[in-house]
């Protein structure tokens, strides 16, 4: 079970990301929070401390915490669960669809993902574009006991968007794996590189804020496009 703390951080965080602080730029009191969502203000502290350390907000003392609003550099946050259109929002994102099927999960994909053997799995793959540059190949398995329909239109726009804001999904958390590798010949093609050039490897596996794993994927970047960014909070001791 996901502690109170986490699932109240998630909520908050899903708000932000649909700017629903954007006329002020401001959490709510931390009373407030306790109120909303019938929790302790303990528990509302930890979960601010969770945006804190993601860098969504940073608190001011005697004022309140405010929204963090980062200058688009042309970055992948890892600590946002927000996606590339999010992320590159003042900048053209576009999907190009390679393969979307319904497949079953098998064992290996079973236990990744948390599910059963058999498991009505949605498997999408797509090529990522930014300003028309090739981004990032991105395949993914979604759980569709969890989520409950896909179809091509979806697939080829923003799906955490949908996710979130259709299907009212509670997105929690996700572990991200970065690797190097080289690219293959078809990886490559599509990238617009040549074969056993570098790539930027992202393992994503994200889960509700209850804990269960919805999506497993992995994104296989242009290592000429990409830039990471990693909030880091520095306390003094």
């Amino acid at each position: 079970m996901v502690p109170k703390y986490q699932q109240v951080a998630a909520q908050i965080e899903s708000d932000i990301i649909d700017h629903v602080y954007q006329e002020t730029n401001k959490l709510l009191t931390e009373d407030e929070y306790a109120k909303k969502y019938q929790v302790s203000r303990n528990t509302v502290r930890k979960a601010i401390e969770i945006l804190v350390n993601k860098g969504y907000v940073y608190q001011v003392q005697g004022s309140g915490v405010f929204i963090r609003t980062h200058h688009n550099k042309g970055y992948v946050n890892l600590e946002k669960l927000q996606g590339v259109t999010n992320d590159f929002s003042d900048r053209r994102v576009e999907n190009k669809l390679l393969e979307f099927k319904q497949l079953t999960a098998d064992e290996n994909l079973a236990e990744n993902m948390g599910c059963k053997v058999g498991t009505p799995i949605y498997f999408v793959k797509r090529l990522r574009y930014v300003d028309g540059n090739p981004f990032s190949i991105e395949t993914s398995y979604f759980n569709k006991e969890l989520v409950i329909y896909l179809d091509e239109n979806i697939v080829k726009k923003s799906i955490y968007n949908y996710l979130r804001n259709d299907q009212k999904l509670a997105i929690g958390f996700a572990d991200r794996i970065i690797s190097a590798d080289f690219l293959s010949k078809e990886q490559a093609e599509l990238l617009g590189l040549k074969e056993n050039d570098p790539a930027l490897v992202v393992d994503n596996t994200v889960c509700l804020t209850n804990g269960a794993i919805f999506d497993y994927s992995q994104s296989v970047h242009h290592f000429q496009h990409v830039k990471l960014l990693k909030v880091s909070n520095m306390k003094g001791s």
